[in-house]
């Protein structure tokens, strides 16, 4: 009898055990599928509400609804995704108490180490959300921008990005880590096309938006190299005023100059009046054909020829540019 009591003890013991093991493996599960959801959707450790919920897709629609007004802050995906439509991003969204919008596409892992990159394909993606940031991967179309705060990290856009206003364009971000292959301008149906603006990372561009059917300032976003002759031209307004500008780099928000950059080219021709080149080096000579060329803050390692006494005595040169050549009329 003192046998069978004993026996039934330990078959006791070890039926509690198996139980607290049973339930301690399947909370550890749950607080790994946690941390899981957690780290895919962007690694916000925190606990959401309706305003900071995430959305994990994997198709067309799923992504298409989440990116809608009544959609999440964040949405990221598993795989590529293609879309036939338009998707327009609205919908003003919170997170962290701050308004924020997100399209991550990429996955990552326990270390924020992105592990794999996405493609959106769309034909026109029309920005409405405040401070909408595309991370990580890659967008194949057009970007139209209608908000303040559009921010690109770590991503590739292979179009163009088209602001509404000149606002939404000094509120662009972008990081040394991004690329887009097309132009980045001012336009809209509210905008003249003389008051436009083109943001470009690649000669092809530069060129173009320095002709006459361009724009009447280019700024880059890293060193341009050109193999033929610059030739600078038209007419164009800003602010009532005949104006060109060539702006070789990147300011902060207090207009301080962040990053300058070398524009290489074997001749550069002047055509357009008034046309200043700020803050960047020029490698390669500059022929002067209209009034009112001036540089700021700018280095130019070459020559300036002017075509006549006139165009010279209107040039204008501050304190804190150089030439490292000759200036003279020719």
């Amino acid at each position: 009898m003192k046998k069978l009591l004993v026996l039934l003890m330990v078959l006791a013991l070890v039926a509690t055990s198996m139980f607290a093991c049973s339930n301690n493996n399947e909370n550890n599960n749950g607080n790994n599928m946690n941390n899981n959801g957690n780290n895919e959707a962007g690694g916000d450790n925190e606990t959401p509400d309706v305003v900071t919920t995430a959305s994990l897709v994997t198709d067309a629609d799923a992504f298409v609804n989440a990116m809608s007004a009544d959609g999440t802050w964040i949405v990221a995906t598993y795989n590529d995704i293609t879309l036939e439509e338009e998707l327009v991003v609205e919908g003003t969204f919170t997170h962290r108490e701050e308004i924020a919008r997100k399209i991550g596409l990429y996955t990552q892992d326990d270390d924020r180490n992105v592990t794999e990159r996405f493609t959106l394909t769309v034909p026109k993606i029309t920005v409405k959300s405040e401070n909408l940031k595309i991370q990580s991967g890659v967008v194949v179309g057009d970007i139209y921008v209608e908000a303040n705060g559009f921010q690109l990290a770590d991503q590739k856009v292979e179009g163009n990005i088209y602001f509404a206003s000149q606002e939404y364009m000094d509120s662009f971000v972008m990081d040394e880590n991004s690329e887009v292959t097309g132009t980045m301008e001012v336009s809209s149906d509210m905008v003249d096309v003389v008051t436009t603006a083109s943001l470009v990372t690649d000669a092809d561009a530069f060129v173009k938006a320095m002709s006459a059917e361009g724009t009447w300032i280019v700024a880059t976003y890293n060193d341009i190299t050109l193999d033929e002759e610059l030739v600078v031209e038209g007419e164009f307004i800003h602010r009532e005023n005949i104006a060109r500008k060539i702006g070789l780099y990147t300011q902060d928000d207090d207009r301080n100059v962040t990053e300058r950059f070398t524009l290489t080219v074997p001749k550069i021709t002047v055509k357009s009046e008034n046309l200043k080149i700020q803050s960047g080096v020029v490698v390669g000579d500059i022929y002067v054909e209209a009034n009112g060329f001036q540089l700021a803050d700018q280095k130019v390692e070459g020559n300036i020829y002017f075509a006549s006494q006139e165009y010279m005595d209107s040039f204008v040169m501050d304190e804190n540019s150089e030439v490292t050549g000759s200036m003279e009329v020719q």
